[in-house]
């Protein structure tokens, strides 16, 4: 049994990565099906836009956690809902904390912020933070991700978030401790929003913006100590025995390397076995082959499962329960 697959410090965090079309998914739902059946509550969640998770399950899923067996739930999350309730979430916040910001027409420049760069990345980090955030209803949560390139980038925004926050606060500080500098000679600081007369704080308590700042980290930290808690998280690459899969696993190891997100294994999946020679797969055979072979030199002592190439696609929880048992090692 893979130990740093189970629960041992609260809930147990799994991230499922890899490129598109390995088996990123049928991977996630093995794992969640062999976890539930051995007595553990498990939220399967999928944070990839292309959804398949309700078809490995053969159910309709949605945002809410859905029942599919005893012990296991399965939901889909809807991107364009997380980037509008992000965005929505921002815009109150920035009114709240800027209150001279009422005087602008912010819903115009976050009709456009939509489209800007990183949004998909910063709404789906919150989505993590809040399933993360009531983690406690769970024994596990296994992550089924999006595309590999979107999902390190998530991965790596919290250590990155918090290095821009860290020298927001400090600016902020120095702006807090100069207006207290010109309040002292020239008494209270004061301004007007509309018809009210609004004065600016000098100290970090009252400070809207400074509250902001650092509830925002905060909430990042928790994210950033969860993912990197080894105790907590592990993270699953799974490719297919192919030259393109392989050095995308070898991208994946490094970012999550320079980020210290806990690395546990890679399932190899749709690996040809064949008993007998057969002249219209030796290039392909070889090719594996040689895949396989430079995935030990790669990943020397990295815990490595084998997935067979199956006769039919697996589907339904027959399938699911043997895959599972598979990565699980039972």
């Amino acid at each position: 049994m893979r130990e740093y697959l189970l629960p041992k410090k609260g809930y147990r965090v799994v991230f499922v990565l890899g490129k598109g079309g390995v088996g990123k998914t049928t991977t996630s739902a093995s794992i969640s099906v062999a976890l539930a059946e051995r007595g553990y509550k498990t939220l399967v969640v999928s944070l990839d836009p292309a959804h398949n998770l309700g078809d490995v399950f053969r159910t309709k899923l949605g945002d809410k956690p859905k029942k599919i067996l005893e012990n296991l739930y399965a939901s889909e999350l809807d991107m364009e809902k997380l980037i509008r309730g992000y965005l929505e979430h921002l815009e109150k916040t920035l009114k709240h904390t800027y209150r001279y910001l009422t005087v602008i027409n912010l819903e115009k420049y976050f009709e456009v912020l939509k489209y800007s760069p990183g949004i998909e990345e910063y709404a789906t980090l919150e989505a993590i933070r809040e399933i993360l955030e009531d983690g406690d209803e769970w024994d596990v949560i296994v992550f089924d991700t999006p595309p590999t390139g979107l999902t390190l980038r998530v991965l790596a925004l919290p250590k990155i978030s918090l290095i821009w926050t860290d020298k927001l606060i400090e600016i902020r500080r120095k702006i807090l401790e100069k207006r207290a500098a010109v309040s002292n000679i020239k008494g209270p600081l004061r301004f007007r929003v509309g018809d009210e007369e609004v004065e600016l704080p000098t100290e970090e308590e009252k400070d809207e913006v400074m509250k902001e700042l650092k509830r925002y980290r905060k909430e990042i930290e928790f994210v950033e100590r969860v993912i990197t808690d080894p105790e907590k998280t592990s993270v699953i690459a799974v490719m297919n025995p192919e030259a393109l899969p392989l050095y995308e696993t070898i991208r994946i190891r490094d970012t999550l390397k320079r980020f210290r997100i806990p690395f546990r294994l890679i399932v190899i999946n749709k690996v040809i076995e064949v008993s007998a020679e057969v002249p219209e797969l030796k290039i392909r055979l070889r090719a594996q082959m040689e895949v396989l072979k430079r995935l030990k030199e790669e990943f020397p002592g990295l815990d490595v499962v084998k997935i067979p190439m199956f006769a039919e696609e697996p589907r339904g929880i027959e399938w699911l329960r043997r895959i599972g048992g598979m990565i699980l090692g039972d």
